[in-house]
């Protein structure tokens, strides 16, 4: 499940998770899946995006992000350099949430205008 800041379920989220149970994929791939619908949701926030439109220069500067900022530090030591996610786990990150806005789009919570900027 995706919670917000405010500790309310995010009904298209849960509803993609839901989607991937019905399909039988694994419990680790819903987890993964879930967490990264969860940073773009909270990436959203945070820069004032409608997730719901994001665009296509807004995923383009989401891509960037993902590779250029580092990681959130998890206990980090002082000192330790910090990690930077690979070009290749950013891809990842980008097909889960194309994925998940093509879900929001065939229910009709995403614009087929902003389905449609996916494949570019």
């Amino acid at each position: 499940m995706v919670v917000s800041a405010d500790y309310e379920l995010h009904v298209e989220a849960c509803a993609y998770l839901a989607s991937l149970r019905r399909v039988d994929r694994s419990v680790n791939t819903e987890r993964v899946y879930a967490g990264r619908v969860a940073l773009y949701l909270s990436y959203c926030v945070t820069h004032g995006i409608d997730w719901k439109k994001p665009g296509l220069p807004t995923l383009a500067r989401l891509l960037y992000w993902l590779v250029e900022e580092p990681t959130p530090s998890k206990g980090q030591k002082p000192g330790v350099e910090p990690r930077f996610r690979s070009k290749v786990t950013a891809n990842q990150i980008m097909t889960t949430l194309c994925g998940f806005l093509q879900f929001c789009g065939q229910q009709g919570w995403v614009s087929s205008e902003t389905v449609g900027q996916l494949s570019e």
